[in-house]
């Protein structure tokens, strides 16, 4: 009896597995599916103390589409991972604003 529950167990595992599996190919191919990965860097000008920047990364990494987004107070930077096509470079900036502080494109940069 001991044998059949282990037997039952291991081949209960690895369904599980082989549905893990499953599900992390499939997401992978949906994350590449939603549009190019591109970066973008905006000037950050209000930052008054070194916890701004977690206030204004924190106002990016809520929009849908921002897969990161590094913030230097020292620079007045960020720099921001995004998929295109699922956030535009004008929602980013009207985030940053609406969490107090003033933000532009760098000349220079793509969108």
């Amino acid at each position: 009896m001991k044998n059949a529950f282990k037997i039952y167990r291991m081949v209960i595992s690895a369904f599980v597995l082989m549905g893990l599996v499953f599900f992390t190919i499939s997401m992978d191919n949906a994350w590449s599916a939603e549009g190019n990965l591109k970066q973008v860097t905006l000037k950050v000008e209000g930052m008054t103390c070194a916890a701004c920047p977690a206030t204004v990364k924190a106002a990016l990494k809520r929009l849908h589409g921002v897969v990161n987004a590094d913030v230097s107070f020292r620079e007045a930077k960020a720099t921001v991972s995004y998929y295109e096509g699922k956030v535009t470079v004008e929602q980013m900036i009207k985030a940053i604003e609406d969490a107090g502080y003033h933000a532009y494109l760098i000349t220079g940069e793509k969108q």
